[in-house]
């Protein structure tokens, strides 16, 4: 791929840019001095005999005209090779600039090159956008990459499909243009310097969890932090132990695929976890159970009769036909069976990821306002009743009423087009080596017992410096003097869940409509794992190591542990089975029962799942009774720090709600949003890193006060130890900033 490139002519100060076909430029103009200072800006075909040494050719930036287009201009791609020409001028009679210096920042399809100038002799410092008197900011994007993963891309084949790539570029300027502001028109803003009581304050992080501890290790400043947390242990760890056994309540098994690489970097390159660490799952087992209407049969039979459409699908004998006059499922579709008609709906949403996520969720975007059950209605022509039927074998019950956006996506952790037939791993031990892996990395640990209760602007530092009121009366560690206390930061990052974070005062900081309809709007998925220790893993008389069988009673999902074995036995793996595991409506009617261990309605909870097993398993039930040792059951939505799983949007909420809160909240953009909710990946442990990326480059990108060293390009240096974004890059998420910035303008107008 043929790249720009710049040269420096410091005898003229001139800068010259090559710039191939097909990329895209922008420029920034910056000036630092208050005397007359301009940059002569001259964009034209190679090959061009205009004089480019004539200042009078040039588009003239200066700092004291009243120009609407003063400081920005773009220049849309070339089919041929194009120049930009800069010249370098201050003073009155446009003298020339003494100095110049470029630097570069190189992205996966794009360059920012930096022009520094400096006016007058003498300069012995080190050139930086701080230092220079006025620089040229230009930011080059190849709209024509490469393709790029592991398979070929093909060209679109319908007028629609073409159309739809287009448009998908333009959705988040959409988003900026319908909110009444010009995308154009976003930039940094001035340069803060706080006053010395604020130049040491840290960075304060809410939530010790995946996305907390991530924040702190992502920031390349190193800069002192702290982190809160309400509870007594950090909140990522979820792993129930059963003597030497555990249970995964929360995160417990990791597709080794493309989107999900920033969990495997960490844990590999930053953590220094080794092979041996990790443990392949067994994703599927054909002794496994399919359970549906009193039926059951193993799935390896199943899968040959019923989704190659090359018999007939009745196995549970749903079929509408003379014989079976309560089926209610049509003969064409039962023939496909359930899985084919689902990949049908889902595969060719999937494929718009074929090149890269970023592309494929502004593709999707145009179906944002469906939910799984009206695409399959309207777009597929599918009959309800043959909806109900996919759902209830494919899905959760009540999941199709969710957002078709985030049901594609949560596809793509089991067919990524990108990733094919990928291995899944578990950690050794439980994903408690891995986060309790990060807490041992990180310099500042959590203050625990610190339940916030208010985060607030303080208007007499002109609302550069936050505020937070922290509760420490339920710290079971002894008795406290004082139960609420005061701490002070520069910048606010909230991990906690959106659900969590809607009990914090938040009244005396600056939320948008958008941000507060958000954080009362946004869903959370309600689910249950129940666990149960056993004497000795049973199933595997049946032939079923690792897999999961699937019902349509209470227990839905019955997940068999790809771990093991147990020392000093000859079983193959660990005798912890999560008996259910579910969501959405199957979770809430089990959610009831859960009252505490060994409650009289825990009790009811066991002998319900006990039974479940018996009949989906055809065993006696006084055999698995036997067995029977321990048991543990967890519900998201009753946990008081989570009130939910994770986020599960509704139809049309990631292009209208979710923008605002990947947007810095308060009047000075102080206040930002990170956890897997605020991400496209909801439920991995990959989206709370996503979104920590995020913060962490919005953040510094919003105030480069922050930045200890001014010689040094603290967003390049954040690229370089970091790397990209799946789900953003350094320009969007920047723009993004700016657009959050001119929104609260405009509302303070109001």
């Amino acid at each position: 791929m043929v790249e720009p490139t710049v040269e420096l002519d410091e005898s003229q100060a001139l800068a010259t840019i090559h710039i191939p076909p097909a990329w895209n430029t922008e420029v920034a103009y910056t000036f630092n001095q208050e005397y007359k200072q301009g940059i002569a800006e001259l964009f034209y075909p190679d090959g061009s005999d205009v004089d480019v040494l004539d200042d009078d050719n040039h588009n003239y930036f200066v700092n004291d005209e009243d120009r609407e287009d003063s400081g920005k201009s773009e220049h849309a791609p070339s089919q041929e090779e194009c120049t930009l020409r800069l010249a370098f001028r201050y003073g009155r009679k446009r003298s020339i600039s003494d100095q110049l210096q470029v630097l570069e920042i190189t992205g996966e399809d794009s360059i920012t090159f930096t022009i520094l100038a400096k006016d007058g002799s003498g300069f012995t410092g080190t050139l930086d956008e701080s230092s220079s008197d006025m620089y040229a900011k230009i930011h080059l994007v190849n709209t024509e990459p490469p393709p790029k993963g592991p398979v070929d891309v093909e060209e679109p084949t319908t007028e629609s499909e073409r159309a739809a790539s287009a448009q998908a570029t333009e959705i988040i300027d959409d988003f900026a243009s319908k909110m009444g502001i010009n995308p154009d028109s976003l930039g940094p803003g001035p340069l803060y310097d706080p006053p010395s009581e604020l130049k040491n304050l840290p960075v304060g992080i809410i939530g010790a969890g995946c996305a907390g501890f991530n924040i702190h290790r992502n920031d390349p400043r190193h800069s002192r932090y702290q982190l809160r947390n309400h509870r007594g242990i950090w909140a990522a760890r979820r792993t129930h132990s059963y003597a030497s056994f555990y249970k995964e309540c929360g995160a417990m098994r990791f597709p080794n695929i493309f989107l999900m690489r920033r969990t495997f970097d960490l844990a590999q390159k930053k953590l220094g976890m080794g092979s041996d660490k990790f443990i392949k799952i067994i994703m599927r087992c054909d002794n496994a159970i399919k359970h549906f209407n009193g039926i059951g049969v193993k799935q390896g039979i199943y899968s040959q009769t019923d989704n190659n459409g090359s018999e007939s699908a009745n196995t549970f004998k749903i079929g509408k036909t003379a014989e079976n006059m309560d089926g209610f499922i049509p003969k064409d579709f039962l023939h496909l069976g359930s899985t084919e008609l689902y990949k049908q709906t889902f595969e060719p949403l999937r494929n718009y990821f074929q090149e890269s996520f970023t592309d494929g969720f502004m593709q999707l975007m145009q179906h944002d306002e469906h939910s799984v059950r009206s695409y399959m209605r309207s777009v597929m022509n599918y009959p309800d009743s043959v909806i109900r039927w996919i759902e209830d074998m494919e899905w959760r019950t009540g999941g199709f009423d969710s957002s078709l956006t985030e049901s594609v996506i949560a596809s793509l952790s089991f067919d990524d087009p990108r990733s094919l037939n990928p291995d899944w791993f578990c950690f050794d031990g439980g994903t408690c080596k891995m986060t309790d892996g990060m807490l041992d990395k990180v310099r500042n640990k959590p203050k625990y017992y610190k339940r916030v209760t208010a985060i607030k602007e303080l208007p007499e530092y002109d609302n550069q410096a936050i505020q937070i009121e922290v509760d420490t009366s339920e710290d079971p560690r002894g008795p406290r003097p004082i139960s609420v206390q005061f701490a002070k930061y520069s910048n606010i990052i909230s991990t906690l869940p959106l659900s969590v974070l809607r009990t914090v005062n938040l009244d005396d900081i600056y939320l948008s409509i958008g941000q507060k309809n958000a954080l009362r709007g946004l869903q959370y998925q309600p689910s249950v794992k129940i666990g149960i220790q056993f004497k000795r893993p049973w199933w595997e008389d049946m032939g079923i190591v690792g897999g999961q069988s699937y019902t349509d009673r209470p227990s839905r999902s019955i997940v068999y542990p790809s771990y093991g074995p147990i020392p000093g036995k000859t079983t193959q793996r660990s005798n912890v089975l999560i008996a259910a595991y579910n969501g959405l409506l199957d979770s809430q009617r089990l959610a009831v029962y859960m009252k505490g261990h060994n409650t009289p309605q825990d009790k009811i909870l066991l002998q319900l799942i006990m039974k479940d097993l018996a009949i989906v398993h055809n065993k006696p039930l006084d055999e698995l009774w036997e067995e029977y040792v321990d048991h543990y059951a967890w519900d998201w939505s009753s946990d008081t720090f989570s009130q939910g799983a994770f986020a599960w949007f509704g139809p049309g909420q990631f292009r209208e709600v979710y923008p605002h809160l990947t947007m810095p909240a308060g009047q000075k953009q102080r206040l930002f949003f990170a956890g897997d909710a605020v991400s496209t990946c909801h439920g991995w442990v990959v989206g709370a890193f996503n979104s920590a990326w995020r913060c962490v480059h919005d953040m510094l990108v919003a105030h480069p006060e922050l930045n200890p060293n001014l010689a040094e390009d603290i967003i390049a240096k954040f690229m370089y130890e970091w790397g990209d974004s799946e789900e953003w890059d350094d320009k969007k998420g920047a723009r993004h900033v700016y657009l959050g910035r001119e929104l609260f303008k405009r509302q303070q107008e109001l």
